[in-house]
């Protein structure tokens, strides 16, 4: 008797849940985005709101939580009710956190749930304008002759441009001086009047200085070629024997806290497959400089825990002092 009764409850528990995930959405919905406002996240996320919103039929509000590269924003998505209704606009920024912080008070690949893959930036090798380099061989040679003496800029300690820097060095045995500073514009400040040597951009970004003559460019540092900007070269066409894996991006993707639901994870990344499949959408973030991309639900885990694992080694082997 007493199993069925308990076979009757289970059942019983079972339907009223799926009739909650069925019900889903029934009220507005929280984006975190853990960056100010304003920036490349949160114009991501203003657009992926927009879309969501029109689509669930029930608001989707932006809320801008910025701090500690984007760790205050994650850690309070981690530890929210997961049920659907606080998201998170993850950027590369996290899976960095996971290997240089040690108290960031979240694991992004344990407490988030990956939901869908929304945006890939490229980023590009750009040097001082007195710095003309053919390739990016010529600045393997270069920093070999004279080792620790090449400085490379970035937007700060942590960042995307940092990582890229320390990831090529180590996939060309080179060493180089790093020059941190407190944003991307005084960074392009000091690089544009040849204060420092090199640095690792956003290709929507240093496109412009490049076609005004302000910098050089070396290379686009993805794989292959961007549709953004087809006749560049990458940095693994010019040393494919060093840097034929070497693939620096600055992406965006849709997060919950972990133990949302699966039916409705699936739910909002089949939303997110109908909202990167649409032309418009795509112009948009094409206009950005950055590429949209739509993967799986299982796919877009993988994405998240290999991009986690690659910065740890990097950490690891390039001896880089954890914050």
């Amino acid at each position: 008797m007493k199993k069925i009764l308990n076979l009757i409850f289970g059942g019983i528990f079972l339907i009223a849940a799926s009739l909650v995930h069925a019900a889903w959405p029934d009220r507005q919905i929280t984006l975190v985005v853990p960056f100010p406002a304003g920036g490349g996240t949160d114009i991501v996320g203003r657009i992926i709101a927009k879309e969501l919103a029109q689509r669930l039929r029930v608001n989707v509000v932006v809320e801008n939580r910025p701090g500690a590269s984007g760790n205050i924003g994650a850690r309070q998505v981690s530890k929210a009710r997961p049920d659907g209704y606080t998201l998170l606009i993850c950027s590369t920024a996290q899976t960095i956190s996971g290997a240089l912080y040690t108290q960031a008070g979240y694991d992004v690949v344990n407490d988030l749930e990956a939901i869908s893959t929304i945006n890939d930036g490229p980023l590009v090798l750009i040097t001082r304008p007195g710095l003309k380099l053919a390739s990016v061989q010529d600045l393997i040679e270069l920093a070999r002759r004279s080792p620790g003496k090449l400085t490379y800029a970035t937007p700060g300690y942590g960042s995307a441009g940092h990582m890229a820097a320390e990831a090529l060095s180590l996939a060309a045995d080179i060493r180089m001086l790093h020059i941190p500073y407190q944003g991307a514009a005084p960074m392009m400040s000091d690089l544009v009047s040849g204060q420092v040597d090199i640095a690792f951009d956003l290709l929507i970004t240093a496109k412009q200085y490049v076609h005004q003559g302000k910098v050089n460019r070396v290379g686009v540092a993805t794989r292959e070629r961007s549709p953004l900007m087809p006749d560049w070269q990458t940095l693994s066409e010019q040393s494919p024997a060093r840097l034929g894996n070497f693939n620096e991006t600055s992406w965006n993707v849709l997060m919950a806290p972990k133990g949302t639901p699966a039916a409705i994870v699936n739910a909002i990344n089949a939303q997110m497959k109908n909202i990167l499949t649409d032309e418009k959408v795509q112009k948009k973030f094409m206009e950005l400089g950055s590429i949209p991309l739509w993967k799986s639900v299982d796919s877009t885990k993988a994405f998240v825990s290999d991009d986690a694992r690659k910065w740890r080694k990097v950490v690891s082997d390039a001896g880089i002092a954890k914050i």
